[in-house]
């Protein structure tokens, strides 16, 4: 979704954006280095402080490319919405499970009920920027041993994404300043969020879980007839391989965070 100025070459934000990426790269090259040639020999103050670049890099990293996402977001013109199949998003979700059990000791499950396909009109990286920013909020909320479930539901109005954990939870006696501490906090991710769901004219909400924890649930109006042609393809089979890779690597991110947390 990025918009060159007319002619103009790079816009700041790309500008900024390329120079922080060089300079996280040339930092992590070095660190792996380091890694690989003092892997037997380097004592645990020198492994501790390596481990602890790595780690500050992937979080400045993230952190630069959500100050870009969140700088397009709220002042480039909305990109042509496109068909995705929320089961697919769902699939891409329950592919995190085995990584984030082995990383963090809490188990991700994956329900789509009766649906087998649904679409639904939107940016499908915005899509998977919003599913991945969920998942990490509610595996932040939990503790070892800990659950949560990424589910798709029918509604009378189209179908709802749910993102629920068994976490610390919420403050039940104001679920209104929940959901604006929620949608419009500090936090880029979640202002992030807010944002793509605003956009593409989706609905998001944060709630209690029943039995404790928290559900956070965008709802999708269903794609017609009129904006899907029969003979359009959701997406080609490059394109999906590009997009799955993308998102692997954007949640190897979140869990290499989640795991210092």
């Amino acid at each position: 979704m990025r918009r060159r100025n007319d002619g103009a070459g790079a816009s700041p934000q790309e500008e900024f954006g390329d120079v922080c990426f060089h300079a996280l790269g040339i930092i992590d090259q070095n660190r792996e280095y380091l890694q690989m040639h003092l892997l037997a020999s380097a004592d645990l103050p020198t492994r501790q402080a390596l481990s602890d670049i790595q780690i500050e890099s992937a979080r400045l990293d993230r952190t630069v490319r959500n100050a870009i996402t969140l700088y397009q977001l709220e002042n480039e013109e909305l990109s042509e919405l496109q068909p995705l199949d929320l089961c697919g998003l769902l699939e891409k979700a329950g592919r995190l499970a085995p990584d984030i059990r082995r990383s963090l000791e809490i188990t991700l499950t994956t329900e789509s009920g009766d649906i087998e396909h649904c679409a639904v009109m939107g940016v499908p990286d915005e899509a998977e920027q919003l599913l991945l920013h969920l998942i990490s909020n509610a595996l932040r909320a939990c503790d070892a041993g800990g659950r949560v479930w990424v589910s798709l539901k029918q509604k009378k109005t189209g179908v709802a994404l749910r993102v629920e954990d068994n976490g610390c939870g919420l403050m039940e006696e104001d679920p209104i300043e929940n959901n604006r501490r929620f949608l419009s906090g500090a936090k880029l991710g979640l202002r992030i969020c807010r944002l793509i769901c605003r956009r593409a004219g989706w609905k998001l909400t944060l709630t209690a879980r029943p039995g404790g924890g928290t559900r956070a649930q965008v709802v999708f109006p269903l794609a017609s007839c009129e904006d899907i042609p029969p003979e359009m393809e959701l997406h080609s089979d490059e394109e999906n391989d590009i997009r799955a890779a993308r998102f692997a690597s954007r949640a190897a991110q979140e869990l290499l965070l989640l795991r210092r947390y």
